[in-house]
């Protein structure tokens, strides 16, 4: 606490005494050697206050000014980085639209690549009737046929069948002819005999060149546009 006044000095004629300051070289006129040489002393006098935070100067000093150059390459670099991450992020984005393409497009591969068209086989069996020969009834599946034919000779019903062996859609050991019916019928005096036949078989399974060509040559160009695009699509997602 300061004491506001000394009794010991009351009604006398001395002064009080205080030690004076040490005369401070730095902000004197001294020269700049004496001034260095006196930092350096009073540096070594309190070695214990000024080493440890000289060393933590010097070492942070130091490694800022190691990292100076990575740091202006980095901040040169930035812009290349955010461009690279927004790439990534449209690469990364357009790979996911690629997977769904791809399994969207696997999902109906199958209505390209494996059943037999109805189209393909009405075109084949129309052109392996031939004249005298009548198509009563027929089924069609991805698994085989069954056609119920008729006619007024055997001749015809012979071609018909060596016709129908010989079509592309149709796998040949499996056709098997079930029954020959022969049928008289009285129109007046006149007495005619009409044959039925009944004949069924498997179908083949194409893959899809021997398909893209089927396609050609029964001019199915609406089966074979769908077709070409859903090769094209498969080899543009394969990349």
């Amino acid at each position: 606490m300061r004491i506001r006044y000394n009794f010991a000095f009351k009604d006398s004629k001395l002064s009080p005494w205080q030690r004076p300051a040490p005369p401070n070289i730095l902000v004197s006129d001294a020269s700049l050697k004496k001034k260095i040489i006196f930092l350096y002393q009073e540096f070594h006098k309190n070695s214990e206050l000024f080493y440890p935070s000289s060393l933590i100067l010097i070492l942070s000093a130091g490694i800022y000014f190691l990292n100076i150059f990575p740091n202006l390459t980095i901040k040169k670099l930035e812009a290349d980085h955010n461009q690279f991450l927004l790439i990534s992020s449209k690469l990364n984005d357009l790979n996911l639209s690629k997977q769904r393409y791809r399994k969207n497009l696997n999902n109906i591969a199958d209505y390209f690549t494996k059943p037999t068209s109805s189209y393909l086989f009405a075109f084949y069996l129309q052109n392996s009737v031939p004249k005298g020969v009548k198509i009563n009834s027929y089924s069609f599946s991805d698994n085989g046929f069954d056609i119920n034919v008729s006619a007024y000779n055997l001749d015809s019903l012979n071609e018909f069948i060596t016709l129908i062996i010989e079509s592309p859609i149709v796998q040949k050991k499996t056709v098997t002819v079930s029954q020959v019916n022969r049928i008289n019928s009285n129109k007046g005096d006149n007495i005619s005999s009409k044959f039925d036949l009944e004949i069924y078989g498997l179908i083949e399974k194409f893959d899809i060149k021997k398909r893209e060509a089927l396609y050609v040559e029964s001019n199915a160009n609406g089966l074979l546009r769908k077709l070409n695009r859903f090769i094209y699509l498969k080899l543009l997602l394969r990349g």
